[in-house]
């Protein structure tokens, strides 16, 4: 699955970042589409979780500055993924497959979008519309 416009919420920073997350998703569905060896899957994994925990965190802290009143729940979203991603690795380490790995994490990650991150993108349009402004060159 690759990046598509429909999935944008108006937040350059934070689109920019799920793009990023989609191209690691993509080398992802490469892999196990290959069938490459359980290793090459999990430093895929890995990296993937990495730049998750890079984005949730930068996420977390715009929704504490702008005082997103979900903020929590949000939080705990991001807490629950990360503990799933940890299952995951775990799992692939112990079977060596890598086949619903993508189902997974496409799953979670357009549902996440295109609700909770939608969700909060409106608050910040409405609260901080300056945010949402081009720049006139």
């Amino acid at each position: 699955m690759k990046w598509n416009s429909s999935l944008a919420i108006g937040i350059e920073v934070i689109d920019n970042q799920h793009k990023q997350i989609f191209e690691h998703l993509l080398a992802l569905e490469n892999s196990v589409a290959k069938r490459d060896p359980w290793h090459i899957l999990r430093f895929l994994l890995s990296q993937l979780a990495e730049y998750m925990k890079f984005h949730l965190a930068v996420e977390e802290a715009m929704l504490e500055i702008v005082r997103y009143p979900d903020h929590a729940d949000h939080r705990q979203a991001h807490a629950r993924i990360m503990e799933q991603i940890a299952e995951l690795e775990e799992k692939l380490q112990k079977t060596g497959s890598g086949t619903n790995l993508v189902a997974f994490f496409e799953d979670w990650f357009i549902r996440h979008v295109l609700t909770e991150d939608r969700e909060y993108a409106a608050y910040i349009k409405e609260e901080f519309p300056a945010l949402f402004a081009r720049v006139k060159a």
